[in-house]
């Protein structure tokens, strides 16, 4: 999805994270109004992993600074007695350790992904298809 996120996850999810390449100008995500129109907001945090704080672009514009390990969590203003928003947005984290995390993931998901040729023996997909669609029927209103 790129564009606003719809009002409705804003109330019923509890995280959110970004990770988008942003190559063009394009609708915010979250803006400081999404997150002061709504009493009933269930989102606390935001894990910005695309950290596009010095484009111009910046699809979630309430946070102007990066995190870092040693301040992993920057906190977003809100209006008096709403719920707390924090923003994970550490730059440089996708690139620490770049080829570790490149062979660890892969290695992980190989076997899962060589099952998607057989659609009836993938479990992995099947399985978390199911379980994605039983939590979307929970869901008020549709997505």
């Amino acid at each position: 999805m790129y564009g606003p996120v719809p009002k409705l996850l804003l109330i019923v999810a509890d995280i959110f994270v970004n990770c988008i390449y942003l190559s063009k100008p394009g609708p915010s995500f979250v803006t400081f109004k999404d997150i002061s129109n709504l009493e009933s907001r269930q989102l606390s945090v935001i894990a910005d992993v695309s950290c596009d704080t010095t484009n111009p672009h910046n699809p979630i514009p309430i946070y102007s600074i990066n995190s870092t390990f040693a301040h992993p969590v920057i906190n977003v203003e809100t209006p008096e007695g709403s719920k707390p928003l924090s923003v994970i947005s550490i730059d440089y984290l996708p690139t620490i350790l770049a080829r570790e995390s490149s062979e660890a993931f892969s290695s992980a998901l190989l076997e899962s992904l060589l099952a998607l040729k057989d659609r009836d023996n993938a479990r992995v997909w099947t399985d978390a298809e199911k379980l994605f669609k039983e939590k979307v029927a929970t869901l008020p209103g549709s997505i």
